[in-house]
């Protein structure tokens, strides 16, 4: 298509008050979209607060041995134990930062982690 005409129609396109236009001539097609046009952005706001990984590691629920028992509806305090991520150095402790209710649980007990990744969501 030729660069002329692709440049003739966007400067008309902006004299008018259209939000789109479709252009189509042979088996050439060309289709303009102003700002306008496009969706307005989703806002969204979310409470809940998450809780992420603090290394790289592994994800265990509890010390071997021992039970720790985290439900989805369960009520927490600041500070209550959600596990703990094991590095080859080191187990980093999960507390939770805010007391609520537990929403989500996305960890995997014995699974891998990322740094920062999503292991609960709580709802304060």
């Amino acid at each position: 298509m030729d660069t002329k005409l692709i440049t003739d129609i966007t400067n008309w396109l902006k004299t008018t008050d259209l939000a789109e236009f479709c252009y189509q001539k042979d088996h050439n097609c060309i289709e303009i979209k102003t700002r306008e046009a496009l969706p307005a952005p989703v806002q969204t706001t979310c409470h809940l607060t998450a809780v992420t990984a603090p290394a790289v590691g592994f994800y265990y629920a509890a010390q071997k041995g021992k039970s720790l028992s985290l439900k989805e509806g369960q009520t927490l305090k600041k500070g209550d134990s959600l596990g703990f991520v094991e590095t080859a150095a080191k187990k980093h402790a999960i507390t939770a930062p805010v007391a609520g209710v537990l929403r989500v649980i996305s960890a995997e007990d014995g699974k891998p982690v990322e740094y920062g990744q999503p292991l609960f969501f709580i709802e304060p």
